[in-house]
């Protein structure tokens, strides 16, 4: 068997005789469980046949805490067994003769008969919530203890933290085993030992983790103070349980010393728990590393909530002397809540060792052959001074000891010279470790650190900063390169320790690139070659290495492959790069590679959302300037109201209306709908504008034309697959005359009163729509209609007629005619806000999908 095997045996071992206690106490219990379901019970709680917890009908009969149970109505009680029996019997209100027996000072026992009443157990909420809260403090809370701090030691066992947590959990352990005062059992036992090594090792837990506690390296004897009784504690236990297996009782040479201990041993345990917490509070709230502050503060809360309830609990039972368990000494909710909250201790300890990886710590010391040569070199030295001295107290006890009293005196001062040696080895390790730079290192607490710091970075430049800085702090590494992608080439994006920027550029096919890709590392010697049987770096590769002084080379792997390496030198130690390093480094080059790219998509995204901002800039001015090519002012028309809207189903559109004052005292009125929506739409229905206003102005009367040279002009002007539906009038207030020309738009309607209801008439005449054909295939035929008072003449777009709910439906023209109809008394702009509601209404909330334009003209 190993060396290193051979610590595992004192582990294996305590775990059996834990494990074991724990099966026991599981057999137990289950029994204690039968009797909590019985019907009935006596007015006294017991265990091992002997009283406790005596309740006042109980003392009335004369039975004491301690008094055993002999017999029951007349039936020998020898065992568990034959008492189980007998209670299981028990019947409220009838009672039932004890025989019990009390000890005496001289040994013997005093017999006497009692006759109790047994009292009825309710089955209500308090006896289930006694139940559960029993089952987390008997079953839960030692079982999770047990598992956990073996399942640490296990990990690691050379780590005194991961002693010193078994003996805390297992102490927590010993105070669900209570009960058991025998310690001549296997359950007692481990009840009496680790209970008694509880208090010692929440104080030195509570000093040592994670890091020591300032006042322990100032005033390092301080802790003696309680170490010293709390050891005697653990001593005495061990002569208890020796006392209780083979009757050796050396109790009896050690006069009062143990009873007088007794006395204070409540107050040094509470004293030794109180510094537990003292020191994490201290640590939490000036230890400068984030990560042990959070883990310290993590615990310190947990623990505290978890074992403060209880703490009062046992100091009131100490001052008061009362007896039983938490539920027979405090009111029933304030026990059960403590009892429940003991569970976060176990809990927490799990929270901080598997979240935040607290126990998971290796401080790893480098060997190099110069630094293994100057450490034997201290060693020989310490052996030489020893064995110095050991002759000199040899050669004085030879020349000067004729009596007993001067040789004790020469050994003595041997002995007190042993000291002055380890004196002298400490700082020179210590300056031999500063000078190989050797110093301990934490990887975890790099890791973390690291990983805390890169989270939050968005910049490049800081991200690599911090990733070369951290490598160079904690390894001692003097020159660090990250190299980035540009183009095809890896060329130095931050350099560490150079007097100027590497002139370097790696070729992204190069063998070294090639095999980086593949997530592995590269290790160099002096001259450039891979420490491989089969060479990946070309001759050319090494001159620029060379330049970078690598001696390792690390992928920084990204989603599409491999976005940049990180070049290491030697180290200042001149120590190789052993596998615990790799594999720190390798940790560091993915979360690298994490950040930076997050880093580049925040990057596009920031600049994406500078385009976008930019984008609606401009669409705001491409919307001004198309909200002024709408009419601004509506010219006041002798014997008409009119109004019109349009609203964009982007930010701008297609749709167009416009009102136009002529010549003659006429009046033109407007409304085209563009194929297409947004910025393209947008800029033809300007050309469209363009065009109507140019060419009314001089069409008098010849509408057609009018169509015809618009038409041309839009046409000319625009792609293949734009093109627009059209309607254009002119309206004679003179002669109440209404001239126009349909391009292929929807027919505007016109309402006219006929009785009681509306005759409709729809404006079709015209020809194709304008900017699809050629001036020569295109066409036109104007229309003329008499209007009369009251005529009420409504255009729109398909953007309000052809209005979609979510399940596609389309609102419709006769819905909106009937809605103009209901309508066609109000105002001209209350009818077309409320016709383009309705049309809202309709959609229910459905995203629009189309420009929405309407115009509203009345004969007054």
């Amino acid at each position: 068997m190993s060396k290193r095997s051979l610590i595992y045996i004192p582990i294996l071992l305590l775990f059996a005789f834990s494990l074991s206690a724990l099966v026991l106490h599981y057999a137990n219990m289950g029994k204690l469980q039968a009797r909590f379901s019985r019907e009935a019970k006596l007015p006294f709680s017991y265990m091992n046949r002997r009283a406790y917890a005596v309740r006042p009908e109980a003392a009335e009969l004369g039975i004491k805490s301690g008094d055993r149970i002999d017999m029951i109505n007349g039936r020998p009680i020898n065992d568990e067994a034959s008492l189980d029996d007998e209670l299981a019997k028990l019947k409220s209100s009838e009672p039932v003769s004890l025989t019990m027996s009390r000890a005496t000072q001289d040994g013997g026992r005093e017999i006497f008969e009692a006759v109790a009443t047994p009292i009825a157990v309710p089955r209500d909420f308090n006896f289930y919530a006694a139940s559960a809260a029993n089952f987390i403090f008997a079953y839960l809370l030692p079982t999770i203890c047990i598992l956990l701090a073996f399942w640490v030691l296990f990990v690691r066992p050379r780590d005194p933290l991961a002693w010193l947590l078994l003996f805390v959990l297992l102490g927590l352990s010993s105070l669900s085993l209570e009960m058991y005062w025998d310690p001549g059992t296997l359950v007692g036992a481990f009840q009496d030992i680790f209970f008694a090594c509880w208090a010692p090792a929440m104080l030195l837990f509570g000093i040592y983790f994670p890091e020591r506690w300032k006042l322990d390296i100032k005033l390092p004897w301080l802790k003696w103070l309680l170490i010293v009784p709390l050891g005697f504690q653990v001593f005495i236990t061990f002569l208890n349980i020796l006392r209780a297996y083979t009757g050796l009782n050396l109790f009896n040479y050690m006069g009062p010393l143990p009873s007088i201990y007794g006395q204070f041993a409540w107050l040094i345990n509470m004293i030794a728990i109180g510094t537990f917490f003292a020191a994490l509070g201290y640590k939490s709230g000036t230890t400068t590393t984030l990560d042990a502050r959070r883990r310290l503060k993590v615990m310190l809360y947990g623990t505290s909530v978890a074992i403060t309830p209880s703490f009062f609990i046992v100091i009131y039972r100490i001052i008061s002397g009362a007896e039983g368990s938490f539920t027979e000494i405090v009111p029933f909710w304030v026990a059960i809540v403590a009892l429940m909250l003991m569970l976060l201790f176990p809990m927490t300890m799990a929270y901080v060792i598997v979240v935040y990886r607290a126990m998971d710590v290796s401080v790893v010391i480098r060997q190099g052959l110069q630094y293994a040569l100057a450490q034997g070199g201290v060693r020989v030295i310490q052996m030489m001074l020893l064995f110095s001295i050991g002759m000199l107290v040899w050669w004085s006890i030879n020349n000067y000891g004729a009596s007993i009293a001067t040789q004790i005196a020469f050994i003595v001062g041997g002995v007190a010279l042993v000291p002055l040696v380890d004196m002298v080895a400490r700082p020179l390790r210590l300056w031999i470790d500063r000078r190989f730079f050797r110093e301990a290192y934490n990887a975890e607490q790099i890791l973390s650190e690291l990983s805390e710091d890169v989270r939050t970075m968005v910049e490049t430049k800081p991200l690599l900063e911090t990733v070369a800085g951290k490598i160079s702090e904690s390894l001692h590494v003097p020159q660090v390169a990250l190299l980035l992608k540009s183009g095809a080439n890896y060329v130095p994006a931050y350099s560490h320790g150079f007097d100027t920027q590497p002139m370097v550029s790696l070729a992204a096919d190069s063998k070294a690139i090639k095999k980086l890709s593949g997530n592995r590392y590269i290790v160099l010697y002096d001259d450039m070659t891979e420490v491989t049987s089969v060479p990946t770096v070309s001759l050319d590769e090494r001159e620029q290495l060379r330049e970078l002084n690598s001696q390792v080379l690390l992928p920084v792997a990204a989603k599409d492959g491999l976005s940049g390496i990180i070049s290491l030198s030697p180290k200042r130690s001149e120590e190789p790069y052993t596998a615990s390093d790799i594999r720190l480094l390798t940790s560091v080059a993915t979360q690298t590679g994490f950040a930076l790219e997050n880093s580049r998509l925040t990057e596009a995204v920031a600049r994406e959302a500078a385009q976008k901002e930019r984008l609606n800039a401009e669409l705001d001015i491409a919307r001004e300037v198309q909200e002024r090519l709408f009419p601004q002012e509506l010219p006041k028309i002798e014997g008409l109201e009119y109004f019109g809207a349009c609203r964009p189903a982007l930010g701008v559109g297609g749709d167009y209306y416009d009102f136009l004052e002529l010549p003659d005292g006429k009046f033109g009125i407007a409304i085209g709908d563009v194929s297409g929506k947004g910025i393209g739409a947008a800029l033809m229905m300007a050309s469209l504008q363009a065009s109507l206003r140019g060419q009314a102005i001089h069409a008098r009367d010849d509408l057609a034309g009018l169509m015809g040279h618009v038409n041309t002009l839009v046409y000319e002007a625009s792609t293949t697959n734009r093109y627009a539906t059209f309607f254009y009038a002119q309206y004679d207030p003179k002669t109440l005359k209404l001239t126009y020309v349909n391009a292929g738009h929807n027919p505007p309607f016109l309402l006219r009163q006929n009785g009681g209801d509306f005759d409709v008439i729809c404006l079709e005449t015209g020809g194709p729509v304008v900017g699809m054909l050629p001036s020569m295939l295109a066409r036109y035929d104007q229309g003329e209609i008499q209007l009369e008072k009251g005529d009420l003449l409504v255009g729109f777009t398909d953007g309000i007629s052809e209005s979609m709910n979510a399940e596609e439906e389309e609102w419709g023209e006769y819905s909106m005619l009937e809605e103009l109809k209901a309508e066609a008394a109000l105002p001209v702009a209350e009818i077309l806000r409320r016709t383009v509601a309705a049309a809202d209404a309709f959609a229910n909330g459905a995203k629009q999908h189309d420009d929405m334009t309407m115009i509203v003209v009345r004969v007054a």
